[in-house]
């Protein structure tokens, strides 16, 4: 439906700058070329079959969300990608809103990237914390330690290379997730923000459903989840799960954003 009407709105406009083309090329006794017409039509339409109203419209809300986070955290140095499977802006601005009302003194990260680097930033500036953030892909990890690296944060994070390993935690299923047994984690965790692995793990349904299970131990009353991607249907179905295993921690999922985001907190 949404795709529909940017296509009538891309006709309307082709038709307006062609009229227009026309009345210009009568006012000025020239001849016009139907392959400038054909040209503003195939480019509208190809235009708005790449950028919907809708889709700027989200490119542009995340670049005012932005801004001010660079401002906040008094960001000076390019970051790498805040869109597509990376971290969105609004995400990233959550993990800065908790870390600020928080203060927490350990951070675990599912997955690294942009938002270690976020992390990182807002350890800096309330003074004290560190976040351990684990990655399945050696490359990536190594990639976003040579980016803590550049922007002068590496006191604040430790980016452990873990690669996928299967568990048995649901019956008759064999789930993976990162092997953390070279992952000491010597206190409890204060946030734990869950941006990993990706949905494209092929050997499991349900790549974060491990989480709250394997570090449940490391958890304590007040600890707090920030599920990414919560809007997507594998990650709904481990809500669904978590809820109903877990009574000791309530559930809050923000709609308001780019990918769905679910606050998850451990009361009792």
């Amino acid at each position: 439906m949404k795709k529909n009407k940017s296509i009538k709105k891309s006709i309307i406009i082709s038709c307006i700058i062609c009229l227009s083309y026309l009345f210009l090329c009568s006012y000025l006794n020239t001849a016009y070329h139907i392959e400038f017409i054909f040209i503003i039509f195939l480019i509208n339409y190809i235009f708005s079959k790449l950028y919907s109203f809708d889709e700027i419209r989200t490119s542009y809300k995340q670049l005012e969300i932005l801004i001010p986070l660079f401002n906040d955290l008094n960001i000076t140095k390019k970051l790498p990608s805040t869109r597509g499977y990376a971290a969105s802006p609004d995400y990233l601005y959550k993990i800065k809103e908790t870390i600020e009302e928080n203060k927490p003194n350990l951070i675990l990260e599912a997955g690294s990237g942009v938002s270690t680097l976020i992390t990182a930033y807002c350890l800096e500036k309330i003074g004290k914390g560190k976040i351990i953030s684990l990655d399945h892909n050696e490359k990536y990890a190594n990639q976003t330690r040579d980016e803590l690296k550049k922007h002068n944060l590496c006191k604040y994070a430790d980016i452990i290379y873990a690669p996928l390993k299967k568990y048995d935690l649901i019956k008759n299923k064999s789930l993976t997730w990162y092997d953390i047994d070279n992952c000491e984690i010597k206190e409890n965790i204060d946030l734990f923000v869950i941006d990993g692995p990706p949905v494209n793990t092929k050997s499991s349904k349900l790549p974060r459903y491990p989480a709250i299970p394997l570090m449940l131990d490391k958890m304590k009353v007040g600890t707090t989840i920030i599920l990414d991607d919560a809007r997507r249907e594998n990650e709904q179905k481990t809500l669904k799960l978590w809820e109903k295993e877990y009574s000791s921690f309530e559930f809050n999922y923000l709609d308001d954003n780019d990918k769905g985001i679910a606050i998850i907190k451990k009361i009792k």
